[in-house]
């Protein structure tokens, strides 16, 4: 590619710009960017402004500048040059003639995301409760979710990528199902709609800690069953980078492979949706997550080209929201969710609030979740071992409180028949899954009743479970 001088533009301030890469409405890829000037209220009396000084207003300003520009460090000329640096200031075009170095003042854009395309919207004009109409109706008419308010919490999410950094813990979101559920399509559509979120199901395991990492780029991850394998090296490797990644200032680390003595360390934080038949076989993952579970069915629209127009006028209104209107509000304390459910929708919830939509039916789903998992607990091996250690112990009176319970009797209870394997499984769930104190007697394993931390960690269960 050739070399230009870029005439009448001023050098770029790196301290106070932001650089987005865009689209412009001819398609063509060029930076987006933003600063911030002060604006002054020059429409009070002088007396006024003396007596009653006020602070400027900050409002963005925004500038599309090609890529590859060069700034000559002799004259401040700009130049255009791909893929290297230029070497001259070209007097004929308007340089200083001389032999330069050059400062890099744009880079090469390489979309690793949907890009925008950049239309400058009055912030008065940003419809933000029409624009979650609409994006809501473009989910409904290109896939077909079991529950009405999963459109809600996905087009509230997809909105939430666009304030990345006001979040301190985001939601994954998982979509599992069969073939010809949808689950491709919606990870499609959370990359053409949501702020540099990326489709890396093909990309290398180092190239997705890469993108995290030096572009902040979200990551969507389709087939994910096969990557969190925690029977391979690598499906370990993604597990470890992904599990935290969903709460700010975590960060993944490596060993340094040219220094013994180093350790790299990666950005992970950052917004996460996974497909797969399964959805993964970490329930870690799936506790930080919002599980959409798909079926097999055909939404109205299946070809994405066909709302192309439509995808591409919600992402440009996302984006005015991003840079013209200020952070999302903090959640208060009336609101009754607890713990991790607390801090993974918060995003949503306060997401639902700076835009003005309700959001009481997304603490009421939520809640409801709470307790089908609760529920789908009671019928699970570890609640008829916890149900019967409750049991046992209520049994006795206060005077004559157990002090142990040994796994014979605890499989008796069970109404299982005792052998080695039986008391392996106890074994395994008692201290591996409830994190109880045991001890080996004459007559076998027993569980530590009047252990101090067994007491605590029983109270919990019975209460977290509702036993």
């Amino acid at each position: 590619m050739g070399k230009t001088i870029v005439k009448n533009v001023e050098p770029i301030k790196k301290t106070e710009e932001k650089l987005e890469p865009i689209l412009t409405e001819d398609g063509e890829a060029k930076w987006l960017i933003i600063t911030k000037k002060k604006v002054f209220n020059e429409n009070r009396p002088i007396k006024e402004i003396i007596t009653d000084p006020l602070e400027p207003e900050i409002e963005p300003v925004f500038e599309l500048r090609d890529q590859c520009i060069w700034e000559c460090l002799k004259c401040g000329n700009l130049i255009k040059s791909n893929p290297s640096p230029p070497v001259e200031c070209y007097k004929d075009l308007g340089g200083c003639g001389r032999k330069s170095d050059f400062k890099m003042v744009t880079d090469e854009i390489v979309p690793l995301w949907s890009l925008p395309v950049w239309k400058d919207i009055p912030v008065e004009d940003l419809d933000m409760q029409n624009t979650y109409l609409d994006l809501k109706n473009l989910l409904k008419s290109t896939l077909i979710f079991q529950e009405a308010i999963q459109y809600d919490l996905f087009a509230l999410w997809i909105i939430s990528t666009y304030k990345v950094e006001r979040w301190n813990a985001i939601p994954f979101l998982i979509f599992r199902g069969l073939i010809s559920s949808g689950k491709t399509q919606a990870l499609e559509l959370a990359g053409k709609l949501g702020y540099r979120l990326m489709l890396a199901t093909g990309a290398s395991f180092p190239a997705i800690v890469r993108a995290s990492h030096e572009y902040n780029a979200g990551l969507l991850i389709d087939e994910i069953d096969n990557k969190i394998d925690k029977r391979t090296e690598n499906g370990r490797n993604y597990i470890d980078f992904l599990k935290p990644s969903y709460k700010r200032g975590q960060h993944y680390f490596t060993a340094d492979l040219n220094n013994q003595r180093k350790i790299q360390q990666y950005r992970n934080f950052g917004f996460k949706a996974f497909a797969g038949e399964k959805g993964g076989y970490d329930q870690a993952m799936f506790s930080r997550a919002i599980d959409f579970q798909m079926e097999q069915d055909y939404p109205e629209i299946y070809n994405l080209d066909k709302v192309k127009d439509e995808i591409n006028r919600i992402k440009t209104i996302l984006l005015n929201y991003r840079y013209k209107t200020d952070e999302p509000p903090q959640i208060d304390d009336e609101i009754r969710l607890k713990g991790r459910n607390r801090e993974i929708f918060e995003c949503i919830i306060a997401t639902a609030m700076h835009i003005g939509i309700k959001h009481d039916n997304i603490i009421e789903y939520v809640e409801d979740v709470e307790k089908e998992k609760i529920e789908d607990f009671k019928s699970t091996v570890e609640w008829e071992i916890l149900n019967a250690i409750k049991n046992y112990e209520n049994a006795e009176t206060l005077d004559d409180a157990p002090e142990i319970i040994d796994f014979k009797e605890l499989a008796d209870r069970l109404d299982w028949d005792y052998d080695r394997s039986t008391g392996q499984k106890l074994g395994y769930i008692i201290r591996k899954k409830f994190f109880l104190k045991t001890k080996r007697r004459k007559q076998g394993t027993v569980l530590l009743l009047n252990h101090k931390k067994n007491i605590r960690k029983l109270n919990y269960l019975y209460k977290r479970y509702k036993i």
